[in-house]
């Protein structure tokens, strides 16, 4: 007797039906993996009855904010090696890795295509990630916490390119791995005896919080502070934080705070606090205005999202800014919902917004924010969205959105660069105050440079753009992110929805690579972001607080470097910097790599340090007497290394990269140094003597040019410190 079966549409049938008809999939081990650890995993599949046709295809897709590992098949020695086996008699089976396998967010993943004939119903595949049997070191994890990290198995049975997915996809935990850190973040500001609270965290190697630490902590304040205390014990349902609330600070001044474990493994310094007598008229918050969660593209669940910004990075504002074509109304009703829940007046501020998400060729990627509960969804399309019952709501290109939107007081967009550059060509100045110049997928300053070739009154904010679910602690891990998310500085009058809106509205803000500087300037007595006019040269009062020394503050007029402190720049008698920056091109394909060694003839390397790399990806491979060699990236930021030297006159440096080789004497290094330039935006290789910079963490001065040639211009501070992070000011727009 033969049995019959009846395939009905997809949606109606269950998971056991699928299952039956399709197969499953288990993965050995099953337990939770250590972020970013190292090991072997299987992935062994049944086939259901339908078996998989020769040409058919298996197909593993994690989601594309994972950084696991690219799977490779050709190199079985290599890391992150991949294989298939079958214990079919009937056909072979041939793995591949697929950049575009199925549709976003499951796009790239491995593929396992079936030849040679059929695999038949109950035959089974092993897949291997991470096999050793070659000499593999095995495969690295992914490298951020997740609560449902899922192997999203997809089966194309009869080669029709027609994909199921299988509701047996493993789905295992992402925990984080031991505590490599100590960070301690405090407010930027405070007045003397007013409440506040330390975050104490302990992180791992890829700036996970490391759930599982125990220890106690010594605090130590310089004398500073009341309620400090000396101790800080950390027990494993800290889940690796603890908050101190009711500190206050007794005298005037610029204070930190350090924490170091009993046996001096683990130490950290907190961000700088400014203690005041009094409050001022704004007080700076800070931001991570950009980033998306599960629901999406990203990882964790939108309520994670706002939690984890509230609670772990200790941030004051946030926004969750999901790519629109893929939020459906379900959708769209948990993020206002969960933003709504989260704000909180005077504690957190959290928007309601998203990412109108059109192509470049339409205006490119844009962030819109609500200043109030109510929120409306004008998508850029619903390219991924089956109920098509709003269609009418969608707004493409810009123009239209802006139209929309135009005349409205409650909302603002800020045009970024993701996967879709902004096209500033497109720009509506009511609704656009500010351009984000600084995300995880790296550094746009050009973005500010080209606003103001166009004219436009614009400010500077930087974000993570993060879909790995940490907002405001968003680290790069190991794959397409660059570098570790930025940070804005909000000066505003409190924490609420309107007055934060209303400080981004009027552009007064800064942005920074991540570190929370302070930044407190002022043109003529008028804030940061400011537009005015003057008759004569207008006055600046900088005060500047690193989180490391400061190596160079600089003062542009529009694409004019005005003025620079130090204005020479001291330069190390025996250390060299080689650095690199840059980007390939505008658009996704923007990342760099700089992979290379230097070598030295005729003098000795005597240690080497790295200088901004991003991730434990990057970095210094190996060195010795007369060589050091580096893996790194650049998504327009800069990395590099710092190397003392015991070098003469007859000493001779050979760089080779990736993307420029060159050879300089160590003699003939001037004050300025080497640097050659890589095409693509702003590429750069340079070779200098080691900066001294400022010497100084806090910086203040009074400037005034001698004169101003007429018309607007807009004057915008660039800051730099020794450890490679920045800081950049919104404009004055000053008329002369």
């Amino acid at each position: 007797m033969t049995s019959r079966i009846e395939l009905t549409p997809m949606r109606e049938m269950g998971a056991e039906q699928i299952e039956t008809l399709y197969g499953t999939m288990a993965l050995r081990p099953a337990g939770p993996i250590v972020a970013g650890s190292w090991g072997s995993w299987q992935l062994i599949y049944s086939a259901g009855a339908f078996g998989i046709d020769e040409g058919g295809t298996l197909l593993v897709a994690p989601r594309f904010a994972s950084d696991w590992g690219k799977p490779q098949t050709s190199d079985p020695a290599g890391a992150n090696y991949v294989s298939a086996k079958t214990d079919s008699r009937s056909c072979k089976v041939a793995p591949r890795f697929d950049a575009k396998g199925y549709i976003r967010p499951w796009r790239a993943g491995l593929a396992v295509d079936i030849v040679d004939g059929p695999l038949l119903p109950g035959e089974t595949i092993t897949i291997t990630y991470g096999d050793k049997s070659g000499g593999s070191p095995g495969t690295r994890a992914q490298t951020f916490q997740e609560h449902a990290f899922r192997f999203r198995t997809l089966i194309d049975a009869q080669g029709s390119g027609q994909y199921v997915t299988l509701p047996s996809s493993p789905v295992t935990e992402i925990i984080a791995g031991e505590a490599t850190r100590l960070l301690a973040i405090l407010p930027s500001e405070t007045e003397i005896g007013r409440p506040f609270a330390l975050l104490v965290k302990a992180e791992d190697a890829w700036g996970n919080p490391a759930a599982s630490y125990a220890g106690t902590l010594a605090l130590e304040g310089g004398g500073a502070f009341d309620n400090l205390p000396a101790r800080c014990a950390f027990q494993p349902a800290d889940r690796g934080i603890r908050r101190l609330e009711n500190i206050t600070a007794k005298r005037p001044g610029i204070f930190t705070i350090q924490a170091r474990s009993r046996d001096g493994a683990l130490a950290g310094e907190s961000n700088p606090l400014k203690a005041l007598p009094a409050p001022g008229l704004h007080r700076p918050f800070w931001a991570d205005l950009h980033g998306q969660s599960g629901e999406t593209v990203g990882a964790n669940s939108v309520r994670d999202y706002f939690a984890f910004a509230r609670d772990v990075s200790a941030l004051d504002v946030s926004g969750h800014q999901a790519n629109d074509f893929q939020i459906t109304a379900p959708i769209w009703h948990e993020i206002k919902a969960a933003a709504n829940d989260a704000n909180e007046p005077g504690r957190f501020v959290a928007f309601v917004g998203y990412e109108w998400s059109g192509n470049t060729a339409g205006g490119g990627d844009r962030n819109v924010y609500f200043l109030g509960q109510q929120a409306e969804l004008l998508r850029s399309s619903h390219a991924q969205i089956c109920d098509l019952s709003d269609l009418a709501t969608d707004r493409y290109p810009v123009t239209e959105l802006h139209a929309a939107l135009a005349g409205r007081g409650d909302v603002f967009i800020i045009p970024h660069v993701g996967g879709r550059p902004s096209d500033l060509a497109h720009h509506s100045p009511p609704l656009e105050p500010l351009v984000e110049i600084y995300s995880s997928w790296g550094e746009f300053e050009w973005m500010l440079r080209e606003a103001i070739t166009r004219g436009y009154h614009v400010g500077v904010t930087a974000g993570s753009d993060g879909h790995k679910g940490r907002p405001g602690s968003s680290y790069p891990g190991a794959s397409s992110f660059g570098v570790y998310g930025g940070l804005t500085c909000i000066l505003a009058s409190e924490l609420t929805r309107s007055a934060i809106g209303a400080a981004l509205k009027a552009r007064r803000c800064y942005a920074t690579s991540g570190q929370r500087i302070i930044l407190r300037a002022s043109c003529d007595g008028q804030p940061i972001g400011a537009r005015f006019s003057l008759d004569n040269a207008p006055t600046f009062d900088l005060e500047i607080v690193g989180t490391d020394e400061l190596e160079q503050i600089e003062l542009w007029r529009g694409n004019e470097l005005l003025h620079r402190w130090p204005p020479i720049q001291q330069r190390s008698p025996n250390q060299l910097r080689v650095s690199w920056k840059g980007a390939r091109v505008r658009g996704r394909a923007r990342m760099a790599r700089w992979d290379g060694a230097l070598t030295v003839d005729r003098g000795r390397i005597l240690a080497v340090e790295g200088y901004a790399f991003d991730s434990p990806a990057e970095g210094i491979q190996a060195w010795d007497a007369k060589r050091v060699s580096w893996r790194s990236i650049t998504t327009g930021d800069s990395d590099g290394i710092h190397l003392t030297l015991e070098a003469g006159a007859e000493t001779r440096l050979a760089v080779d990269t990736a993307l420029v080789s060159t050879a300089v004497n160590w003699a003939d290094l001037a004050a300025e140094g080497k640097r050659i330039k890589a095409g693509g935006l702003d590429l750069e290789l340079a070779i200098e003597r080691r900066p001294l910079g400022l010497k100084t963490r806090h910086f203040s001065a009074r400037y005034r040019p001698d004169s101003s040639p007429s018309g607007e211009h807009a004057y915008w501070i660039r800051v730099l410190q020794r450890d490679g992070a920045k800081a950049w000011s919104s404009p004055w727009y000053v008329t002369h």
